[in-house]
């Protein structure tokens, strides 16, 4: 007989929007099958992400599109022969809904204080979650840094090495990364000119029909040169204040992300990517406020 506890995964948000008065409002919904206020949150389909399937919860739950902000922490609540672990975000709903939630699932939505909704929200561990979405505030915006996808190994290519391609895994891998940040509402794609970066952000640039930018600066010939040159151009994306992803290689990445944070003492992160792995900055007026880590895509 099998013992293992049974675990779902499962995903969510703490949805907000500005008031009239620019009061933040967080959005709860009532299960009439639990007769319960809840944060929108549901369960993996199967080969989902969880900001993914976090994404796609808050539209089916809320009617509601939204742009993802710093990940919240998770919550894990008692099930009949197992839990559930449920990972959270904080997420901006944009403009007016485009949709209805089924009845069946959600029969009410409101919007209310911070302080009103921790007391309307049936579950501690919800209540929880929104403490932490208050600590981390609103109005960030997310500057990926990403590594690029899996590469053939240079013993294996004869050519230049700015010119080695992704291997058949990082293919899969590219095609993959689309639905973990589309959520973060990315506006600037900006790559390494080597052609293996080109080629991890190609498919996902090509569904959003955006046009990436090649620089040099975010190679790694030029990181020998001039090791400050990829941290100016990060820089200058802060300051713009567009979310960006920046495609790029080890050992830069972990360089650029240690200068940017300076001395500040975030949960503790990977000393380097590995394939399609990426850090996710959350900044604010120039400063960093969260940094999350994303897995690679499953292939």
């Amino acid at each position: 007989m099998d013992n293992k506890e049974r675990i779902i995964y499962a995903a969510g948000a703490v949805l907000w929007r500005l008031n009239d008065g620019n009061k933040v409002e967080i959005a709860l919904i009532h299960r009439p099958r639990y007769d319960d206020w809840s944060l929108p949150k549901g369960k993996l389909d199967a080969n989902e992400t969880m900001i993914g399937c976090a994404y796609r919860e808050v539209m089916e739950e809320t009617g509601y599109s939204a742009v993802f902000g710093p990940e919240l922490g998770f919550a894990t609540y008692d099930i009949e022969g197992g839990s559930k672990y449920v990972k959270y975000w904080s997420a901006q709903a944009i403009g007016d809904p485009a949709g209805k939630p089924d009845p069946l699932e959600v029969d009410e939505i409101l919007w209310l204080s911070p302080n009103q909704a921790r007391k309307k929200l049936t579950l501690e561990d919800d209540r929880s979650i929104v403490d932490y979405f208050l600590e981390f505030g609103t109005g960030t915006t997310a500057l990926v840094l990403l590594r690029h996808a899996k590469a053939l190994k240079r013993e294996e290519w004869d050519g230049d090495d700015d010119d080695r391609p992704l291997a058949n895994v990082g293919q899969i891998q590219a095609k993959r990364l689309l639905s973990t940040y589309l959520p973060y509402a990315i506006k600037e794609v900006h790559s390494s000119d080597a052609i293996r970066c080109i080629e991890t952000i190609e498919p996902m640039t090509r569904s959003l029909s955006m046009n990436p930018i090649f620089s040099s600066d975010l190679s790694e010939y030029r990181f020998a040169k001039d090791k400050e040159a990829a941290l100016d151009y990060a820089q200058d994306l802060m300051q713009r204040g567009n979310s960006a992803i920046i495609c790029s290689h080890n050992p830069i990445l972990p360089k650029l992300l240690k200068k940017l944070i300076g001395k500040k003492n975030f949960k503790e992160l990977a000393q380097e990517l590995n394939p399609a792995e990426a850090w996710v900055l959350h900044h604010r007026d120039g400063e960093i406020i969260a940094v999350d880590w994303v897995d690679a895509p499953r292939t």
